[in-house]
């Protein structure tokens, strides 16, 4: 039967892999076609963290096999290939290459960066930052989206999480930071705890592009406050900072904390459980799994620059707390939501991230 067998095209490895065995894939009348393409998420009603997050294999009849159960359909159809297969569902092993699968799955994207791999057709980018961002605390709220709406960025609109408007309060470490490739002695490795909220923007191929906005970011270096203003617009301030980390392997406690006004704010949350990759279109990974920041230069034009990571493992977090001056630190506008209890407070582990260099919008009118 003809189908389709589909992948991430935004993912080096799959971009390169799939590709390669399409004319085998060809003789068992299935094409490839990226998970991108337009009529895929309309056939599929799916949306584009669902779609990118597997590779899958569409039938004509309608029947899909995602995951690894993708590769198990193909194997079978490959004579050469079919004790692989049998190998791959047999009881015991199927367990050892489920989780295979899924292990190279929520980590191809660094994969690909570890391995200089990017999508052909694609000039190769160079990294303007990179560094690991680890124990991220992010303490989530409702807000008003009226709050917001002066600051959503000329040509994005606000990204609801279930209808709902979100605001980020999220403390992480920057350990083993870059600049163009380039180590700068006592500013790789420090704090920092911002304010964030959510947008989206529709590219003119279609592409939805999900990022933040920062309200505040916090770090405890002046040289990065600068760069970070100067090349991003970002809305940076240097306080002194410091953090801690206690507990064990059961329970672990993060805290951040910043000195304004003469004394110390922070946030804090305990990591309970197991981590795990959240689930596609849940609250956490909504929250973790945007990999677009948007700014605005003095002028009101929007700059647009991409961050890359593979998706973060999460814990839930217990005795979350935020105890600042929002007031003060943040605008009167922001007490409301940030006085009451977080919708979504969750611990992630990080990954290796890499920030390219920001881009302004072309044909989108500066916002005053």
């Amino acid at each position: 039967m003809h189908g389709w067998v589909l992948y991430d095209e935004g993912c080096g490895v799959c971009a390169r892999w799939v590709p390669f065995w399409a004319p085998t894939l060809k003789r068992l009348d299935l094409d490839v076609e990226p998970v991108q393409t337009p009529w895929v998420a309309q056939r599929l009603g799916l949306g584009p963290e669902t779609l990118t997050r597997d590779l899958r294999v569409l039938l004509e009849d309608g029947r899909q096999f995602v995951g690894a159960d993708a590769y198990r359909y193909v194997m079978a159809l490959l004579w050469w290939a079919r004790p692989f297969g049998l190998l791959a569902g047999a009881p015991g092993l199927r367990r050892v290459f489920d989780s295979a699968y899924r292990a190279f799955a929520d980590n191809r994207l660094g994969i690909s960066h570890a391995c200089g791999l990017h999508p052909p057709g694609l000039p190769a980018r160079r990294p303007f930052l990179t560094a690991d961002w680890r124990d991220l605390v992010m303490l989530s709220y409702a807000i008003d989206p009226g709050v917001l709406t002066a600051r959503v960025p000329a040509g994005t609109t606000l990204d609801l999480a279930n209808g709902r408007a979100l605001v980020s309060v999220v403390g992480f470490r920057f350990l083993g930071t870059r600049l163009l490739g380039v180590r700068v002695p006592g500013h790789a490795d420090f704090d920092e705890v911002n304010l964030r909220f959510y947008v989206r923007r529709q590219t003119e191929a279609g592409e939805v592009r999900r990022g933040v906005v920062f309200v505040r970011e916090l770090v405890p270096r002046a040289a990065v406050t600068w760069l970070a203003r100067v090349a991003y617009g970002e809305p940076y301030r240097t306080l002194p900072m410091r953090s801690a980390v206690s507990g064990g392997v059961v329970s672990r406690r993060f805290t951040y904390e910043w000195r304004h006004d003469g004394r110390w704010e922070g946030l804090t949350a305990t990591a309970v459980g197991s981590a795990q990759v959240p689930l596609p279109e849940s609250d956490e990974a909504f929250v973790t799994q945007h990999h677009w920041g948007y700014g605005r230069r003095r002028d009101g034009a929007t700059l647009e620059y991409e961050v890359e990571h593979p998706p973060w493992r999460v814990w839930t977090a217990e005795r979350a707390a935020l105890n600042a001056d929002v007031a003060a630190l943040y605008g009167a506008e922001f007490v409301p939501a940030l006085s009451a209890p977080p919708v979504s407070a969750l611990v992630a582990d990080g990954s290796p991230v890499t920030v390219f260099r920001p881009r302004p919008l072309t044909g989108v009118a500066p916002r005053g």
